[in-house]
């Protein structure tokens, strides 16, 4: 996957200050809210949330890069190949059982592995939503001096010729 790398690389710039333009927009809404007279209370917040199973798409590609990947690496199909075809010499069971097993690790995606990942992204979200609120209600002027840098480093990596 080099060109991944290589576009990420290319790419990082404009990765960083869309980044940044976030951060300073969630630091503003934060420190606004204090403002306005509102107490910091701990949120659980879940901006994110798995999709439904109708997105055979998506289940399929993440199967596929996950428990797919972990089965190939394995070298179960090729066991599998060499039982049933090499032994066997059936084609059709084989192909059988590679389906059966892949609508299982689907299932499995669905019901275990995506809901895990998404509850862990969610509660990471919500704690370091909930840090950054705490730090803001008692501290302001950190929010205020962080708003003001990541802006300036923000605009004056977009200006052209210049880098930080």
């Amino acid at each position: 996957m080099k060109w991944h790398k290589e576009v990420l690389i290319k790419k990082a710039q404009e990765i960083v200050g869309s980044g940044i333009s976030y951060a300073i927009l969630v630091l503003v809404f934060l420190l606004w809210r204090y403002a306005l007279g509102n107490k910091f209370e701990w949120q659980n917040i879940e901006p994110l949330s798995p999709p439904s199973v109708f997105v055979r798409s998506f289940y399929s590609a993440f199967t596929f890069g996950t428990l797919g990947l972990l089965l190939y690496v394995l070298k179960f199909y090729k066991v599998l190949h060499d039982i049933v075809v090499k032994t066997l010499g059936m084609w059709k069971l084989y192909n059988f059982i590679k389906a059966v097993v892949w609508v299982f690790l689907i299932y499995a995606s669905y019901e275990y592995i995506v809901p895990w990942l998404f509850n862990l992204l969610n509660t990471g979200v919500s704690v370091l939503f909930n840090v950054a609120g705490i730090v803001l209600y008692s501290l302001p002027p950190l929010g205020i001096a962080i708003v003001l840098s990541a802006t300036y480093i923000l605009f004056k990596n977009r200006t052209p010729g210049k880098t930080v």
